[in-house]
């Protein structure tokens, strides 16, 4: 394949910072709008009235304008505003700039927003101390090169781009919908079978707590437990001095493993072969199974809306996220447990959905390799 090596320019070649300044009425409703990291975009933050923010003006934007995030644009937040954004409002943290069509395709820019090429300069000429902390200033922005071929070039490439990304696109939409219809099975599954008899949690799982004594020269590696069903993740391994003063206790495989501070938005877990000889600290409460019940199913279960409101059942405070749960009021709750047999039916039949939807995780990922490379290809001249 040929190469072709484009001019590189400043982006302040073909942009022109403007803004359509308001003055804050304190009476008036405004709907916001902020920008993803990693060129994925704007989106809508809900109305809010003029009395609830401290801003005293904002800037209103319009459809076709290039706009980033000075707090994150090191992070790859830029866009170009879509049609459904115009009008919306941002802070003065979001600066806009008209986009010189005669100079460069708009097209061909809200493709530079998304490439990882772009924000990888923005992050070597972010300022401050930690990459949190950086921030993209309007010069830096505008002082970034990136490559500019001639206008029907550009027209090219981003037809091009336009026709890649709208079938992994539509390939996300589907993704989207079979996620959908696996979680409204399980849904569907657990509802049928509450009409079984209720059995108390600590009747059939039994708390294991094997304490670990932290030798300071010793290096640990911890666990932790993504929400919403998406399981347990290994921290990387520090020596036991620079642990906590918190006790930590053995993990092992095939225990059911709650974080006593997220369960109720569904970080719960089952610990397999990967995590033999990792340690969790106190907030994770492990339990060995009885043989009447199948871990897996009650998993399933607490991922389920019934379960997670199970869950915040025994909150008794006003913000959840501030509310512990107990050794004592988890194994309380009562749970309607059909026969072991019937529990494994089920279990198995959700865990081929879930294998299924890994398959397409795992594609989603190949889906943003594919875009990324697709971009590096368009702007070095390989597209």
């Amino acid at each position: 394949m040929s190469v072709t090596t484009y001019p590189e320019v400043a982006l302040g070649t073909f942009l022109r910072q403007e803004a359509d300044t308001v003055a804050i009425d304190p009476d008036a409703t405004y709907t916001t709008a902020g920008i993803y990291s990693y060129g994925r975009g704007l989106f809508k933050r809900p109305p809010i009235t003029g009395s609830e923010t401290n801003y005293p003006k904002y800037n209103r934007i319009r459809k076709g304008q290039f706009i980033y995030s000075k707090l994150f644009g090191w992070e790859g937040a830029l866009a170009t505003v879509p049609e459904e954004f115009d009008g919306l409002y941002v802070s003065h943290e979001f600066p806009t700039f008209h986009i010189d069509n005669t100079i460069a395709d708009p097209g061909y820019v809200a493709h530079l927003a998304t490439w990882p090429g772009l924000h990888d300069k923005l992050r070597d000429q972010g300022t401050g101390m930690g990459s949190r902390r950086q921030r993209v200033n309007v010069d830096r922005l505008i002082s970034a090169t990136v490559p500019l071929p001639n206008l029907d070039e550009q027209r090219r490439i981003a037809d091009r781009l336009d026709a890649a990304t709208a079938k992994l696109g539509e390939l996300a939409k589907l993704r989207s919908r079979a996620e959908a219809l696996r979680v409204a099975i399980r849904e569907s599954v657990f509802h049928e079978e509450q009409g079984n008899a209720p059995t108390r949690l600590g009747n059939v799982l039994s708390l294991e707590r094997i304490l670990v004594t932290l030798e300071p020269d010793t290096q640990y590696s911890q666990i932790g437990i993504r929400s919403f069903g998406k399981g347990i993740f290994h921290r990387p391994p520090v020596p036991g001095s620079e642990l906590s003063k918190l006790k930590y206790f053995e993990i092992h495989p095939d225990r059911l493993v709650v974080s006593n501070i997220m369960a109720w938005e569904g970080a719960i877990a089952i610990s397999g072969i990967n995590e033999s000889g990792f340690i969790g600290s106190h907030r994770f409460l492990t339990y060995r199974p009885s043989d009447a019940v199948d871990i897996r199913y009650l998993n399933y279960f607490f991922q389920t809306r019934a379960g997670r409101d199970l869950i915040r059942s025994t909150s008794t405070g006003t913000v959840l996220r501030n509310q512990t749960l107990s050794m004592k009021d988890f194994e309380s709750l009562s749970v309607a447990l059909p026969s072991k047999r019937r529990q494994e039916e089920i279990a198995r039949m959700l865990d081929r959905l879930e294998d299924t939807q890994n398959r397409s995780d795992q594609q989603a990922d190949l889906g943003v390799t594919l875009t990324k490379s697709l971009l590096n290809a368009a702007f070095s001249g390989r597209l």
